[in-house]
């Protein structure tokens, strides 16, 4: 599973220099913060922090429209504390995604600006625990090795160098199929939910 994102990391980061360095484009930094959880996983609540950190590349598409790309690393997951038998316990889910999502926005002549558009993401790594232990690894592996998602969100342009932003993603297929392939409807396993709040600086 690591040698495919060791090489689709290895050709984005190759171009970048090229893009960044093109006539009219920017790029900068991103940090954030996520709060997650997983439709389907019986648990509720965007109860999981996880770090969310890269880099971006973005230009102008005429006087108000723009497009963006980043290429960063987002943890998510879902945690939720449990009782058994008036016994406390808890349970983790820890997915580390390296990410690619590519945005179109509407900047306003306030300073603020709307973006959305669809993230691809390989799973480096997926971890399921609770109080007494880690999980089977024939649990985990059942996780998807790709994730693509819709995000959406607003940021507001604070100085020429600073950006704060909002933004919720979800997952477009699941990210693991229920036990079973049991599927309900249009319920067909468990999904990523993502509510980001993020920091952006520009450098160009």
């Amino acid at each position: 599973m690591k040698k495919p994102g060791k090489l689709c990391a290895i050709l984005i980061i190759s171009a970048c220099p090229a893009v960044v360095f093109s006539q009219g484009f920017k790029a900068g930094f991103t940090l954030g913060i996520a709060a997650t959880q997983v439709d389907g996983d019986t648990y509720g609540g965007f109860d999981k922090a996880g770090p969310v950190a890269g880099v971006w590349v973005g230009r102008n598409l005429g006087n108000s429209w723009l497009g963006m790309m980043e290429l960063r690393y987002a943890q998510k997951g879902s945690y939720a504390k449990t009782t058994v038998n008036e016994f406390n316990g808890y349970y983790r889910m820890r997915l580390h995604y390296f990410e690619l999502p590519v945005m179109g926005g509407y900047r306003f002549v306030n300073g603020f600006q709307t973006l959305g558009g669809i993230s691809l993401g390989y799973l480096a790594k997926a971890e399921e625990m609770t109080e007494l232990g880690p999980f089977p690894e024939e649990d985990i592996s059942a996780f998807n090795q790709f994730e693509l998602a819709m995000l959406c969100g607003v940021e507001y342009n604070y100085s020429e160098h600073w950006a704060f932003g909002a933004f919720f993603s979800y997952s477009i297929f699941p990210i693991r199929p229920y036990k079973g392939n049991i599927t309900y409807r249009m319920n067909r396993g468990q999904y990523n939910q993502v509510v980001e709040l993020l920091v952006r600086y520009k450098i160009q």
